[in-house]
């Protein structure tokens, strides 16, 4: 910020001039507030006008409303040095933390700003401690209303750092308390796809510090400011990240090396027993959502749901069901293409063939689907000899709740490890929220109640 702009910002601004003819106070101002010394004239200017940077910058708390439904919601702007501006989005009810906001405009008095992909659309106009204006969200359209918010003060130090995996440079932050002392922690496992530690993750660890529990999240390789590619990764690959994360927390001073556990969801939920099973660094093992079977049966499992539940049933149901197994073999086995390629020729009239989606040749899916299909996590489960605490949404249609539990309970009894505990959270699907269905009026979707409270209460006490 320029000294000028840090005058008008903070205080009156006296003007030395010199009085001569034909130099107005206007054309001083003009001037950008300019100090000519060699004074015998004292003007008082009262307010000069506030540059974008000063009217936007900074945090703003306030709500979203639609369908006169409020989101109570905390959004944050800042400028870079090159002029760009950026933005993080934070919803306590959705379990949403300093999530990056898409992109940012400001011109003038007018701002606009983009949120999740592109779903939610925002404009409006900036006061000296308001923003007010309108989103879209797809048809729907709402309202918003933000007040100026001084910038929270955490119980807990971050610490932003880097650290390697082989050759894979991984950036993460580091969570924890301000009391002196040595701390639990926990490394934050990731979710299917670019994961990066902003969001859920965030929240988590916002959580977990301020009940006294250290924790590290990360960027997924290939995601946010992490290199390499998930994509050419093997579920073995992420493992290793994640006793990388593991190594950092042990040589950190303020924490406790022998209470370092694990926490992943759906694929980290996967992967958490192969990690576990590898480093004999891993305390305990939070597993949310996760498979108990070979990853392409999961597949056509969550697939065979999908196809019923989007009401492809019958004979187009399994059709459908039949042409999607094919491209799961050739995928993972890299034989059969020409034939796959005649069956799609076939079904493309189909009115079920569109929504399955069966990539293209040249997509990446073919090269990482052989990475990860056929990897097992029941063996590794039953080398798991720490305490674990398995959680489900009950109305998970991706995989069989129950018999996932009964299963991976039965493979870790198997190495005399009776510390195992499961929490089913009531009316939750794979996502572990609540989300309006097709006939329901308008809500705003929300972390279920209880989670992930109920997990971090179970890591202070295991």
């Amino acid at each position: 910020m320029s000294w000028y702009n840090n005058l008008c910002r903070h205080i009156e601004i006296r003007l030395l001039v010199q009085a001569k003819k034909g130099i107005t106070l206007s054309t001083i101002v003009r001037l950008l507030c300019a100090v000519v010394v060699g004074a015998s004239l004292i003007v008082t200017v009262g307010a000069c006008t506030a540059s974008a940077d000063q009217l936007v910058s900074g945090y703003w708390r306030g709500t979203l409303t639609e369908h006169g439904k409020p989101l109570s919601v905390v959004i944050s702007f800042s400028q870079a040095s090159t002029g760009g501006w950026s933005g993080r989005f934070t919803a306590d009810s959705q379990a949403v933390m300093e999530y990056p906001l898409d992109s940012v405009s400001v011109k003038g008095s007018k701002i606009s700003f983009v949120l999740g992909g592109g779903s939610l659309s925002f404009t409006g106009l900036v006061e000296s401690n308001a923003i007010i204006g309108t989103f879209s969200a797809g048809k729907d359209t709402g309202a918003f209303s933000l007040e100026r918010s001084a910038a929270p003060d955490f119980p807990y130090v971050v610490q932003n750092l880097v650290f390697h995996s082989g050759f894979v440079r991984l950036a993460g932050s580091l969570y924890v308390p301000r009391a002196p002392g040595k701390y639990r922690a926990v490394v934050l496992l990731h979710g299917s796809g670019p994961q990066t530690r902003w969001g859920t993750p965030r929240f988590i660890a916002d959580r977990l510090a301020r009940s006294g529990v250290a924790a590290l999240i990360y960027d997924k390789r290939g995601s946010g400011e992490s290199g390499g590619d998930w994509r050419t990764a093997s579920y073995e690959d992420l493992a290793n990240d994640a006793i990388a994360a593991i190594g950092v927390l042990r040589a950190h001073r303020n924490i406790d090396a022998s209470k370092i556990g694990i926490w992943g969801h759906s694929e980290g939920g996967s992967i958490a027993p192969l990690i576990a099973s590898r480093s004999s660094n891993v305390a305990f093992v939070v597993a949310a959502d996760a498979p108990a079977t070979v990853t392409y049966e999961g597949d056509i499992y969550r697939v065979s749901n999908a196809l019923r539940d989007s009401g492809w049933t019958g004979k187009n149901g399994e059709a459908a069901l039949a042409l999607y197994t094919e491209f799961v073999t050739v995928a993972r086995t890299g034989r059969g293409y020409a034939e796959l390629q005649r069956a799609m020729k076939e079904a493309e009239r189909e009115p079920w063939f569109s929504w399955l989606g069966i990539p293209p040749r040249d997509s990446w899916v073919w090269s990482w689907y052989p990475r990860v299909a056929d990897y097992d996590p029941r063996p590794y489960w039953t080398r798991v000899n720490v305490p674990v605490l398995l959680v489900y949404g009950e109305r998970d249609r991706l995989m069989p709740v129950d018999a996932n539990i009964a299963t991976i309970e039965s493979l870790v009894h198997t190495s005399s490890n009776d510390n195992i505990s499961a929490i089913i959270l009531p009316k939750a699907p794979h996502t572990l929220d609540i989300q309006p269905g097709p006939r329901d009026s308008f809500f705003w979707w929300h972390v279920v109640a209880g989670y992930p409270d109920l997990v971090i209460d179970w890591v202070e006490r295991v």
